[in-house]
């Protein structure tokens, strides 16, 4: 409902989008487009000093967008670190909802587990020493099923995704797990976020879920919110940056 009412980011090609191309491992010649930031570096003249943690951010329903393009270049910024932003759709995006929401159903998390890991393949031949995995709505989702499902070594970041409620599952995580949400979100009422949380001190994961009053669903659309001021995405920006920057140091 919140995305009927408010609107969708407006459409620019993946292909536009991207300045990654990442090879499959399993499907011959296909790739899968990314959309790569780093923090820019400080003086020309010198060698840029990033540190080598990796952030894979995963995309909302509505595909790789300019908005999620924007949340990478300040988080890379702000984090001093890199991210990394793959097409989960592979190929295909959307402003149309009912085809959104076609394309999150049609979007298996095996598939998605086996692109995350074409795409970690690619950037480990760069150093890479901790990381973390962040998605939004659809994303938030498949990122806590990939970390509990193929890296549990991996920070995870759900930002009003589907959580995962299996304290069996949630005792394979090795870090810490972040998460935000609206009060209003009609999706993941207070109920299942109070069972998240649960099950997460159940499992002795480490974790910071905060749940944001008078929003719901999708509450942090742009970067133009955070420079802006706006609450409560302002300190939700600095409830993930602080928590990835604590993890990532």
């Amino acid at each position: 409902l919140h995305h009927f009412l408010k609107g969708s980011p407006p459409t620019t090609s993946v292909q536009d989008l991207a300045n990654t191309v990442i090879p499959h491992r399993r499907d011959n010649g296909s790739v899968l487009f990314a959309y790569t930031a780093k923090p820019r570096p400080v003086d020309d003249d010198k060698p840029q000093t990033t540190n080598t943690n990796t952030l894979i951010l995963l995309h909302e329903f509505f595909g790789l967008t300019q908005s999620i393009c924007d949340k990478a270049d300040a988080l890379a910024e702000d984090l001093q670190c890199r991210v990394i932003c793959p097409d989960t759709f592979r190929g295909q995006s959307s402003t149309f909802i009912p085809k959104c929401i076609w394309l999150a159903l049609t979007t298996p998390q095996e598939r998605v587990n086996q692109d995350l890991e074409d795409v970690l393949q690619w950037a480990s031949s760069s150093p890479m020493e901790k990381l973390a995995v962040m998605g939004f709505c659809y994303g938030g989702g498949k990122a806590i099923r990939f970390t509990t499902q193929k890296r549990p070594n991996a920070i995870t970041v759900v930002c009003y995704g589907s959580p995962v409620t299996d304290v069996n599952e949630l005792q394979k995580l090795e870090r810490p797990v972040c998460g935000v949400f609206g009060q209003l979100d009609v999706q993941f009422p207070p109920p299942l976020l109070e069972a998240f949380r649960n099950a997460l001190s159940e499992a002795n994961v480490q974790h910071d879920v905060k749940v944001y009053d008078g929003v719901g669903h999708a509450f942090w659309s742009d970067m133009e919110q955070i420079r802006r001021g706006d609450q409560p995405q302002l300190n939700a920006y600095k409830q993930i940056t602080t928590f990835l920057r604590k993890e990532f140091s």
